[in-house]
């Protein structure tokens, strides 16, 4: 089986897959640290978590100030965030509550990143979330505005949208509490978000499509991962 690589998992963790919330009653799921399903979200991901990727932070040549502030905003998002998905795990009432609180704190923290970050820098971030997030960047509202989204193509975005949620729903309640199936787990959610993104991009034109792969701008570079050399570690410190 062909194995993910870490770049794959983080992406997980960046849609809010991997940290969906599933309710002692199997319903109610929520998703920490993302605003995919929901809607009206320009940063349907966390920003604190990407700018954490040795490779984008090269990408953006972002000085040692600006790390050291992105490592403590990000140790502060992680903290507060797990603290409010515990709360979420004691029924649905509660898991509501939270997923509306991660989403609230989500939404702070990606403005406070990026504040840290130059008008040049935010918009190579962009141009890098297009590149990795892909067509689950498209339930961002000034992504449908700029690519010029018509009513009918915003709804069928929103419907596979909130399709990719009753799925996640389901893969986590199919692993739920099952430690020895959390790669399968991770192989499930990584595959739909993949999904997802097709049939994002799908409802796009082609002069829609043409200009989303301008707008993607110079692909960015990764580390090969046998590369002895690549620094990987902050990738796995996004969860």
């Amino acid at each position: 089986m062909k194995y993910l690589t870490p770049l794959a998992f983080v992406l997980l963790a960046l849609t809010g897959c991997s940290t969906a919330v599933q309710s002692q009653s199997g319903t109610g799921t929520l998703m920490a640290g993302s605003g995919v399903t929901t809607g009206g979200d320009d940063h349907p991901g966390s920003v604190a978590v990407l700018l954490g990727l040795d490779p984008v932070r090269q990408d953006l040549k972002l000085s040692s100030l600006q790390c050291t502030l992105l490592d403590s905003l990000r140790s502060e998002y992680k903290s507060r965030a797990r603290k409010i998905t515990a709360i979420g795990m004691d029924g649905e009432d509660a898991a509501l509550r939270a997923g509306w609180d991660l989403r609230k704190l989500r939404k702070k923290y990606n403005e406070r990143a990026l504040a840290v970050l130059s008008s040049s820098q935010q918009d190579r971030l962009r141009q890098i979330e297009r590149q990795q997030l892909k067509g689950n960047l498209l339930t961002s509202p000034t992504e449908q505005q700029l690519l010029g989204l018509s009513a009918n193509q915003q709804q069928q975005i929103a419907a596979i949208s909130a399709s990719k949620s009753s799925q996640i729903a389901a893969i986590n309640a199919k692993y739920n509490n099952s430690l020895a199936s959390s790669f399968l787990k991770d192989l499930s959610l990584h595959n739909l978000q993949n999904q997802t993104s097709r049939q994002m991009l799908a409802v796009l034109t082609d002069k829609q499509k043409e200009s989303w792969l301008i707008l993607s701008g110079q692909k960015m570079a990764l580390p090969k991962i046998k590369d002895p050399d690549a620094q990987t570690k902050s990738v796995f410190e996004g969860y």
